[in-house]
This record gives structure tokens, C-alpha cells and sequence, in this order.
């Protein structure tokens, strides 16, 4: 891929401004200068969502991957997500968690399906900044 631009990395997180530091401070220590972004309220939402017929999101990081080709795809989830209606609709932080891993779970098999081989990395963060890896 000589002469080509590569990244390391394609994130696809929420534009909630509350998480944008923990996101660029990770991001940057572990894809130096080296990532795409797709950021639209509620993440991972509108690509699990969306299906695959007219998925914005899917064809967003379709463009990275054509053009970019990053090796990992970081999938990011936050807690109290208003795109969701918040902690409030999804009750106390142990149930929002399961509702946002099952969302990244579903995420994954989209991007991988789309993308074989692609190691793909899912993350929920807390308001306070914790990063919790997520399986």
C-alpha cells in the first residue's frame, strides 16, 4: 500500500460532547494520529438499527475502509445516552450496560459480516471517563 494513506483504526462513537476527551486522550495514546472517525448520535445505534439498505453509518465507514484501510474498527458505546432517552429509559447503570454491550454485540457481527477479518474493539465509557472494554 505504498503511497497510499493508511490509519490504524476506524472509531464509531456518539458526538455527545461529554465523552469527547476520554475518546480523543484513548484514542490518540493507542492509534497515534492514526484513526478515522464516524460520529453520530447514539454510536453504534443507527448501524445496528439502520440494517443494511441505506445505512448511513455502514457506508461511512465503507469509505474509511476503501479508502484508509484500517486494521481495527473501535466500536463506542457511553453511558446515559440520549439518543437511547438516556440512563433515565434504560433504568440503573448495570442494566444501561447489558443493553450497550448486546448494541456493540450486534455491531460487531454487522461490521464483520461487511468486513472479513477485521479485528473489531468495543468500549463503553462512563460520564467519569472510564473506558470499560467490553466482550
Amino acid at each position: 500500500m505504498s503511497g497510499q494513506h493508511v490509519c490504524k483504526a476506524l472509531a464509531v462513537h456518539c458526538i455527545d460532547f461529554r465523552i469527547q476527551r476520554f475518546l480523543n486522550e484513548y484514542l490518540d495514546k493507542k492509534f497515534p494520529a492514526a484513526y478515522d472517525r464516524v460520529a453520530v448520535p447514539g454510536g453504534v445505534k443507527y448501524l445496528v438499527d439502520g440494517g443494511e439498505a441505506g445505512n448511513y453509518e455502514l457506508e461511512e465507514c465503507m469509505v474509511s475502509y476503501k479508502l484508509h484501510h484500517p486494521e481495527v474498527f473501535v466500536l463506542i458505546q457511553h453511558e446515559d445516552c440520549g439518543a437511547y432517552g438516556g440512563s433515565k429509559a434504560l433504568g440503573d447503570f448495570a442494566t444501561e450496560k447489558v443493553f450497550q454491550e448486546d448494541q456493540l454485540r450486534k455491531a460487531e457481527q454487522l461490521v464483520q459480516k461487511h468486513f472479513p477479518g477485521i479485528t473489531v474493539k468495543k468500549l463503553l465509557v462512563r460520564l467519569s471517563g472510564a473506558l470499560i472494554p467490553t466482550v
